[in-house]
């Protein structure tokens, strides 16, 4: 019986999204599909690349993938990306992705860590959606 995997895109290929995306390579349960970052000469950008894994500057691109994403942990810092992967999703009718907010990915870091203490914010003024 084959393994179910959680589908996952990053959108923010640097202090956040790098770590995670290190971390879900080594998970056989975690299917990578994408990886966003404005910087395309990001860590996470070369990183993505350098294992096969889909990667673009604009996280509306990741947006277009719809149901094929599970979870699309946003790490940008950009406040204007989740509301507009949020507004994406919804034009497409995508009800299956969950957008996963930056304080989420610090929590899942500091689990993979073993870490006593919650890793440090990059970006401590990331909002929810609303």
């Amino acid at each position: 019986m084959a393994q179910e995997k959680v589908r996952v895109a990053i959108v923010g290929g640097g202090r956040t999204g790098t770590p995670l995306l290190e971390d879900f390579l080594k998970r056989p349960f975690i299917e990578v599909v994408g990886v966003a970052d404005a910087d395309s000469n990001s860590h996470g950008a070369n990183l993505a690349r350098a294992n096969g894994i889909f990667f673009t500057e604009n996280a509306d691109v990741l947006a277009a993938k719809g149901n094929n994403i599970d979870l699309i942990i946003e790490v940008s810092g950009d406040p204007k990306v989740k509301p507009a992967l949020k507004d994406a999703f919804i034009a497409q009718g995508n009800r299956h992705t969950i957008i996963v907010h930056d304080l989420i990915g610090r929590l899942i870091m500091s689990l993979s860590a073993n870490s006593d203490t919650l890793i440090e914010a990059y970006h401590p003024d990331d909002q929810g959606i609303g």
